[in-house]
């Protein structure tokens, strides 16, 4: 799988995440008082208009990355959110800090 850290998504991305950017950010904040740290996934499937969103916490990623890679992570995010964003249809993955 290509991972790519990017300043911009593809367009269809994009178009969902400002659509919905409220209800993303409700998401990812009542997760972050509920599960402690992590990040909002999304898996996309464009042909479908498909776009599954769920919160990982830090003990899922940490099953699914290594641990130095969430750190650094953490550190480049700044304040901000962290979007790790699956494109399953062309194997991409963004990482994106919003």
């Amino acid at each position: 799988m290509n991972i790519q850290n990017i300043s911009t998504v593809p367009p269809h991305l994009g178009k969902f995440i400002n659509t919905n950017h409220e209800k993303l950010n409700e998401i990812y904040e009542n997760s972050i008082k509920e599960q402690g740290d992590g990040l909002l996934s999304f898996k996309c499937v464009e042909s479908e208009n498909k776009i599954d969103v769920f919160f990982m916490a830090e003990p899922v990623i940490l099953q699914n990355f290594p641990k130095e890679s969430w750190e650094l992570l953490k550190v480049q995010r700044g304040d901000k959110k962290i979007y790790l964003i699956e494109d399953l249809e062309k194997s991409n993955m963004f990482i994106v800090y919003i």
